[in-house]
Parts: C-alpha cells; sequence; structure tokens
C-alpha cells in the first residue's frame, strides 16, 4: 500500500521530476561552461568546445537514462510482484501469425 500513496503524493512528483531536469541540464551546462572557458581564458583551440559539447550531450543522456530505468523498476511492479515483462499472451495477437501454416505443411 505504501507504493501506491508514493505514486500518487503531489510532492513525490515535484521531486522526481525536478530530479530529472537536473540530471539533464547540469552536466550539459558543466561541459559547454568548460569548454568555453578553455577555449576562451586558456586559449585552447576551438574544436574542445565542440568535443565538451558532445561530452555533455552523452553525459546527459546516460544520466537520465540511468535514472529513468531505476524509476520504471521502482515502479513498475505491481502488489504481486509480477512485473509487465511477465505477461503472458497469444501468438495469434501479433500480424506475422498465419492460422494456415498447419495445412501448408500437409499441401
Amino acid at each position: 500500500m505504501a507504493k501506491n500513496n508514493k505514486k500518487e503524493n503531489p510532492i513525490a512528483v515535484y521531486a522526481v521530476a525536478s530530479q530529472i531536469g537536473f540530471i539533464v541540464l547540469v552536466p550539459l551546462l558543466v561541459f559547454v561552461i568548460g569548454g568555453t572557458w578553455l577555449v576562451d581564458a586558456l586559449g585552447w583551440p576551438g574544436w574542445v568546445s565542440i568535443v565538451s559539447v558532445a561530452i555533455g550531450i552523452i553525459s546527459m543522456t546516460a544520466g537520465a537514462m540511468n535514472y529513468l530505468k531505476k524509476l520504471i523498476e521502482m515502479y513498475d511492479s505491481n502488489e504481486s510482484g509480477t512485473g509487465a515483462s511477465e505477461v503472458k499472451h497469444d501468438r495469434r495477437d501479433h500480424d506475422y501469425y498465419d492460422p494456415y501454416s498447419s495445412n501448408k505443411k500437409k499441401l
């Protein structure tokens, strides 16, 4: 029952949203400002700022994906302990199911 309260609490939702924003913005800003400072203050070549922006985007993406993966693991399981990945379904639900495959073998 505690999990449902955690999901419905508006302050917890705000905390999760602000955490995602923090994870996305901080690495990008650090690498962009750091690369610009290296080029301007220390006289490094201009390609250093481009590389630092690329590293910032990569670290931002990796951090966000890692955090979202943890959120999915935390909120995905239901009361019985079975997650969404354990849902069983029939092969006929797919578009590629051919009900006449057994008749083809006889012909």
